[in-house]
Formats: C-alpha cells, structure tokens, sequence
C-alpha cells in the first residue's frame, strides 16, 4: 500500500530552487533571488530562497522606491523581463543613488529581472544579478529569459501557488489557526528571529510573542523550536 502523501510537501521550495538551478546553469550569475508576494496572504512581501534578509529589509524600508526597476513600476504592462543594462545607459545606471549607495557597496553591477502575473497582477519575480567580473547581460541571454518566463509562469501559477494554498489550508483546519496566526507560523518557517518575523509582519514583537504563545497552545508544544519540529513532523519529512 502506497503511503499518503504529505499535505505540506517539500514542493514549493523546491520549485524555487528548480528555478534557480535551471537559470544559474543557462547563463553566468553572481546571485539569483526569488521572491513571491504571497497572493493569499495580508503579508505584501514574503522571502522564500537565497535571500539575505537584512539586505532585503534595507531595501524595502529606503531603497524600493528609487529603484527603477521595482515591480511597482510596471503593473499593467506586459513587461516579462527588465534588464539594468538595457533599462538606461551604463553611466546613467551608475550615478543614480539606487546603484550607488544599495548595489555597487554589495557587489551587484548588472540585474535582470524576470516578472510573473496572475490575473494580470505581479505576484512573483526572480531576480538575477551579475558583478562587473562577468559583465553585462548579453540580448541573447535576454531573449531565452524572455522565451522560459511564459512555462515557469505557468508552473508558478498552475503547480505552486496551488499547493501553497493546500498548506495554507491544512495548517488552519489542523490547528485551528486564525490568518495572522498562519502568516506567523509561515514566516517563522523560514528561519528567522523573532525581531525579523515582526519586522516581517509589520507587528511589534510584544505581539509576535503573543500570537506564538497562542500558537504553541493550539499546536500543543511550549517553545517555537518545539513548534517547527512538529511542522516538519506534520510535512513527513
């Protein structure tokens, strides 16, 4: 007799990574960086993989808006693939603050950036990002970024997000979870600390150490170590 399968399955980081193995493995990367923006959930941005988070935060709390790149930017465009290197001219590029003061000080010299819509919305993009040792993105690379971005993006919408919304939809039936409990839970699965996770979550830590309190009541477990351990457990893995 075969064995059930999980609800919460190794799949969607695995998707992540797939994605991230296939792009490093067409063309030279310096680093490649997935982000989704959870389609249901209240969280604006959720970091999944590959991801140093307090350069993300920095990014988010003063850099986002002088990017010109930022997926804000092109909401009702058909816009797939975004590349500095073709966006302005190189001088242009490096003597505006964003590359200046958030991109040359951590080695990023060249970014492509690869959107996915639902419903004609952003709700995911993958970044790739060079320094000057490997040099700028060549057309060619930009049109087979071009060409993959219509399959992942269906992978994404069809494979993915499906399966986040069983989890979603198991954790809440098998603990009895609320929402923000659920988001909590989420984000605390990716390894942060608690003063990250409220950061995450736009709370203060008073209240994230409230709803892990609530959280570990309903679970059955008395710390937030306990409570991953019995997440995994849940998973099969």
């Amino acid at each position: 007799m075969k064995s059930k399968k999980p609800v919460i399955s190794k799949f969607p980081l695995e998707f992540q990574e797939k994605i991230i193995n296939l792009i490093s493995k067409l063309i030279p990367v310096s680093e490649v960086k997935f982000r989704l923006f959870e389609p249901k959930s209240d969280i604006e941005g959720c970091d999944f993989y590959n991801v140093d988070r307090n350069i993300e935060k920095v990014y988010q709390e003063k850099y986002s808006q002088l990017d010109p790149m930022y997926p804000g930017r092109y909401e009702g465009t058909d816009i797939t693939v975004i590349c500095s290197d073709t966006l302005m001219s190189g001088q242009e590029w490096r003597r505006s603050v964003f590359y200046r003061e958030f991109m040359a000080p951590r080695h990023y010299d060249h970014d492509a950036d690869i959107f996915f819509r639902s419903d004609g919305k952003i709700i995911a993009v993958l970044y790739i990002l060079r320094n000057d040792r490997i040099g700028p993105f060549k057309e060619q690379e930009l049109m087979l970024l071009r060409r993959l971005q219509p399959f992942m993006e269906y992978t994404l919408n069809n494979a993915y997000i499906p399966q986040r919304i069983t989890e979603r939809e198991f954790l809440i039936s098998k603990f009895a979870l609320t929402r923000r409990e659920l988001e909590v839970v989420e984000v605390l699965l990716t390894g942060v600390d608690i003063k990250t996770l409220a950061s995450e979550l736009k709370l203060q830590v008073s209240t994230v150490k409230t709803h892990l309190r609530h959280i570990s009541e309903k679970v059955g477990v008395r710390s937030a170590k306990e409570l991953i351990s019995v997440l995994f457990r849940e998973s099969g893995h």
